[in-house]
C-alpha cells in the first residue's frame, strides 16, 4: 500500500446533517466521544419513548407483560424487518449479538473432528462462545489469520476462503469487525461456503444503522443465521439485538434461556426468554422513526461513512502511519482503526494505560488495543461528532508519542 498522502486529497469532512446535532443526545459536551461503536448512545427523544413504555408497564404489569407483550412487539418486529429487509415473522429479539450467537451455536451439534472457524478479527465474546461449544462437543476451534494491511475486498475474501481448513462445519464471520473496523465481503463468503457445505453465521453486531443490510439476499445465498445490535448504530436503548435464522433451520434454534414457549415457534420463543426489560425492544419504532424524521437513514449512513473515511485518512496522515485499509473508505462503515506511532509504546505500559490517559487527561473516549506488535486505535463517526474532535485526537497522540503523559491516569477495567 502506498505511503499516506494528505487526507484532503481523499475527501473532506461532511457538513453536519442539522445544526448542532449534539443537543439531541445526553453526552457530556466536554467529552470527545469517539466510541459510539462499543455501546452506542441513545438520543433524548428515544429515551423519552422508553420512559413512556416503562411507565405504561408499571401502571399495569401483568396486562402489559403477561398478556400483551407479543401483540405489543409486533410493531417493533415490522419496523426491524423493514430495516434489515426480511419478513417480520422471521425476526427474533435478543439482548445483544453475543447472546444471539450463543443461541445459534449452542443449538448446533458437532462431532469430534469437526471444525468451527472464524477469522482472527472475531469479537472476543464470540470467540469464547465458539471455544466453549467446540470443547463441549469434542470439535476443534480454529482462527484464520487475516493479515493487515489489506488493499481491497477481493483480497480480503481470498485470504479467508483460501484458508478455510478441511472438515470445517461452521464459519462465523463479521460484517464489520470490532477490533479492526473492517467491512468483510460477507455475500461472497456466504455464497462460496454454501457451495462447500459450510454453515455460515454472520455477526452483524455493528451493521444495523451503519450500513445497508439485506437479509433476504443473504438467506438466498445460503446463510444459516445473522444477528445485529440495534443499540449500537440504530439508536435503540440498550439492550436490543435482532436474530435471523434461515427458514429451513428456524425451528431447531432455541434461545440460550429456555422458557415457557419451547417448540412454540421461533418468534414466540425469542420474544419470551424469561422476565427481561422489554422496553428497549418496544422502543425500536421510536428509534427508527427518529432516524428517518431527523436525518433520513440514507443521509445518516452516508454522513457517518464519509466522516469515518475522512477521519481515517486525516489521522493516518497526521501520524505518518500506513493505513490498514484503503483510504477511499471502501472497506469501512462508520468506524476506522489506525496503527498508532510505534514510539508511543515507550511511554505507556500497555494500551489500556494509554486509553485511560486519553480519557482522564484529555477527555477523549476511544478504544486502544494491541494487534500483534502494533497498537491500534479505533474511532467511530456519528452524527454528533465533529471534525475538530478527530483533529484534537491527532494532536494529542503526537504529544503523547513525543513526551508521554503529564500525569498518570486512574486505571479501571477497560471498556469492551
Amino acid at each position: 500500500m502506498a505511503n499516506t498522502p494528505p487526507a484532503q486529497s481523499f475527501c473532506k469532512p461532511p457538513q453536519p446533517l442539522i445544526e448542532n446535532p449534539g443537543r439531541l443526545w445526553l453526552l457530556d459536551p466536554e467529552l470527545d466521544f469517539l466510541n459510539h461503536g462499543s455501546f452506542g448512545a441513545v438520543p433524548r427523544e428515544v429515551l423519552d419513548a422508553q420512559t413512556a413504555w416503562r411507565e405504561a408497564i408499571e401502571r399495569d404489569p401483568i396486562e402489559m407483560m403477561g398478556r400483551r407483550i407479543s401483540e405489543l412487539l409486533e410493531t417493533s418486529r415490522w419496523a426491524a424487518g423493514a430495516l434489515i429487509n426480511c419478513h417480520p415473522d422471521s425476526v427474533g429479539f435478543s439482548l445483544n449479538a453475543t447472546s444471539a450467537i450463543n443461541a445459534v451455536v449452542r443449538s448446533l451439534s458437532f462431532k469430534p473432528g469437526d471444525r468451527i472457524v472464524a477469522p482472527n478479527h472475531v469479537y472476543n465474546g464470540v470467540r469464547q462462545t465458539l471455544r466453549w461449544v467446540a470443547a463441549r462437543d469434542g470439535a476443534e476451534y480454529l482462527e484464520i489469520p487475516v493479515e493487515l494491511p489489506v488493499d481491497h475486498s477481493d483480497q480480503l475474501g481470498d485470504r479467508i476462503l483460501e484458508s478455510i481448513p478441511d472438515r470445517t462445519r461452521l464459519l462465523v464471520i463479521d460484517e464489520i469487525s470490532s477490533p479492526t473496523a473492517i467491512r468483510f465481503p460477507v455475500e461472497r463468503i456466504v455464497r462460496e461456503c454454501s457451495k462447500r457445505g459450510i454453515q455460515v453465521v454472520v455477526d452483524g453486531a455493528h451493521a444495523p444503522g451503519m450500513i445497508e443490510v439485506d437479509i433476504n439476499r443473504l438467506e438466498s445465498l445460503g446463510m444459516l443465521a445473522w444477528t445485529g445490535n440495534l443499540h449500537k448504530w440504530a439508536y435503540v436503548p440498550k439492550t436490543c439485538a435482532l436474530l435471523f435464522v434461515h427458514e429451513e433451520r428456524r425451528d431447531s434454534i432455541h434461545p440460550s434461556t429456555i422458557s415457557h414457549f419451547l417448540d412454540g415457534g421461533f418468534k414466540r420463543e425469542f420474544e419470551w426468554q424469561g422476565t427481561v426489560d422489554f422496553t428497549p425492544w418496544l422502543s425500536v419504532p421510536a428509534a427508527l422513526s427518529f432516524i428517518e424524521t431527523t436525518f433520513g437513514l440514507e443521509r445518516l449512513l452516508e454522513h457517518n461513512h464519509q466522516l469515518a473515511t475522512w477521519a481515517h485518512a486525516h489521522l493516518c496522515s497526521t501520524w505518518e502511519v500506513e493505513p490498514l485499509t484503503p483510504l477511499d473508505g471502501s472497506l469501512l462503515g462508520a468506524m476506522a482503526a489506525m496503527v498508532l506511532p510505534r514510539r508511543i509504546q515507550a511511554h505507556f505500559e500497555n494500551p489500556m494505560v494509554l486509553q485511560h490517559t486519553l480519557y482522564d487527561n484529555h477527555r477523549i473516549e476511544t478504544p486502544v488495543h494491541a494487534w500483534g506488535d502494533e497498537w491500534l486505535i479505533r474511532v467511530s463517526a456519528q452524527a454528533y461528532n465533529t471534525p475538530d474532535q478527530y483533529r484534537n485526537l491527532g494532536e494529542v497522540i503526537l504529544e503523547l508519542a513525543d513526551h508521554g503523559p503529564s500525569k498518570p491516569p486512574r486505571i479501571r477495567v477497560n471498556p469492551l
